[in-house]
């Protein structure tokens, strides 16, 4: 968990450290901005060694990924608040929607800088201590934007309700939807249409993690899914499979005893 002062900015930090051995995994869009710092040898991405990259800033993906690795990994993930990612960089999110940004390639200096204390600390504990001291030296700097607030209770509202309306949550923020739209992408990083999506997707998830698949029923209404045939077109269109694969692909993971890494990437949502 990032220190409390953070907490309003940073959802949580990931850490992932493997051997020397032959890693695969299905990693689920999540609705977040993220930076990764690969400490020892970067993954591979959907089987793609030309795409590593030591350091990233990852914006939303709309579909899943799958990455790997043969090599020794030491990972460090910063998940930041969907609504408080735009107050720490200097570039519009919409600019990173369902890209990796190499840091070296950013016009922005002091990440670069950022990047390389992180990878020359000497352990995770200290390498995340130099991020939280960037992190508060950027938020010092620029202050929360106007929008920041009422983007809190957006997201609170599309957390507590999966079927909201767009003009509802611009009503929320005191914008004209058009307004709302424009904010939005600029501070998220993505449509409110396309978040929602991913929100939804990723709570039926969740069920379906803590269920083991016997809640579809439950799943259909709660999120409103028209019946069996819309969720898993849906659900086949985001994760590249259907619900009964990634199911026994969860089954696979538990076998290999990485569910619990698994479960703790894809953490409910801010």
């Amino acid at each position: 968990m990032p220190s409390p002062a953070l907490r309003p900015y940073v959802h949580h930090y990931w850490l992932l450290k493997s051997c020397d051995t032959a890693m695969s995994q299905l990693i689920l869009p999540v609705s977040c901005l993220k930076w990764i710092f690969h400490r020892k040898q970067p993954f591979d991405v959907n089987g793609v060694p030309a795409l590593r990259m030591q350091a990233a800033v990852v914006g939303l993906y709309e579909k899943a990924v799958r990455v790997g690795s043969t090599e020794e990994v030491e990972m460090i993930t910063v998940f930041f608040q969907p609504y408080a990612a735009r107050m720490v960089m200097d570039i519009p999110l919409h600019a990173f929607a369902n890209a990796s940004h190499d840091l070296e390639q950013l016009e922005d200096r002091k990440l670069r800088v950022l990047k390389a204390r992180v990878l020359e600390a000497p352990t995770s504990a200290d390498a995340i201590a130099r991020i939280e001291e960037f992190i508060v030296r950027r938020l010092v700097r620029t202050q929360d934007s106007p929008y920041f607030q009422p983007l809190v209770k957006v997201f609170g509202q599309m957390r507590d309700r999966a079927e909201v309306r767009i003009d509802e949550l611009a009503a929320t923020a005191c914008l004209s939807e058009r307004q709302f739209r424009r904010v939005f992408k600029e501070q998220v990083g993505t449509s409110p249409k396309q978040l929602l999506r991913l929100q939804r997707f990723r709570q039926a998830t969740n069920l379906l993690l803590q269920s083991g698949g016997r809640q579809f029923d439950t799943l259909l209404y709660q999120y409103g899914f028209t019946d069996h045939s819309h969720f898993n077109h849906e659900f086949h269109e985001i994760a590249g499979m259907c619900p009964t694969e990634y199911l026994r692909y969860l089954e696979q993971v538990s076998r290999e005893g990485i569910l619990p890494v698994y479960r703790s990437y894809h953490k409910a949502e801010p």
